[in-house]
Parts: structure tokens; C-alpha cells; sequence
């Protein structure tokens, strides 16, 4: 919905939205109810198949820096923050595909 926002859409919104979902998603997996995503990543090293782990940790320290922590007049693109929200979007559904298959968490 951030993304769909008119006349201007809410990029630090969208971004801060899709990596709590990852992050919720995560939780819900791995059974940590109030870890963040990145202690969740750093605990559980085997969640994602590496490179993609590697990858996960750093779109999470983008979101915090460019949806958080912001410049001033320094904002992320709406090219960058697409990127980010379907990734985040891919991953959780990585990660529900791998529980609700049988496999268990991985974890």
C-alpha cells in the first residue's frame, strides 16, 4: 500500500513494512518471538542457503539505514526501495514454502 501511495508514495514506509514482514516471518519460523531480524540471521546461520543469508543481513542493514535512519535530503530511489520490498517479499516466501513443505525450519 505504501508503494501505491498517491501523489507520492511512501518509499521509507514500503521498505520499513516489507523487512518487518521478512522479520515476522522469520520469528515465526524460527520460534524467536522477539529477536530482530538480524539476530535471528546471525543465530541462525542455516535459515538461508549462503549466499542468500549474506544477502538477507545486508538488505536488513540497508532498510534500518535508509528507512530508519535517514540524512537529511538523502532518501532511498523507488528503484532501490522495488528492489528491496521483492526481496524481502521472495525470501519470506522462501521461508513459508520451507516450513509448510514438511522440511522443518532448518534451523
Amino acid at each position: 500500500m505504501d508503494l501505491s501511495k498517491r501523489p507520492e508514495a511512501d518509499l521509507t514506509g514500503a521498505l520499513q513494512h516489507a523487512l518487518a514482514a521478512l522479520e515476522c516471518v522469520a520469528r515465526d519460523v524460527t520460534g524467536d518471538a522477539k529477536a530482530t531480524l538480524g539476530a535471528i540471521l546471525g543465530k541462525h546461520k542455516t535459515l538461508l542457503p549462503p549466499p542468500m543469508n549474506e544477502a538477507a543481513e545486508k538488505l536488513w542493514g540497508y532498510a534500518s539505514e535508509q528507512g530508519r535512519h535517514l540524512r537529511e535530503g538523502r532518501g532511498p530511489s523507488s528503484e532501490e526501495v522495488g528492489l528491496a520490498v521483492h526481496t524481502a517479499a521472495a525470501l519470506a516466501t522462501y521461508l513459508c514454502n520451507k516450513v509448510g513443505r514438511g522440511s522443518g525450519s532448518g534451523v
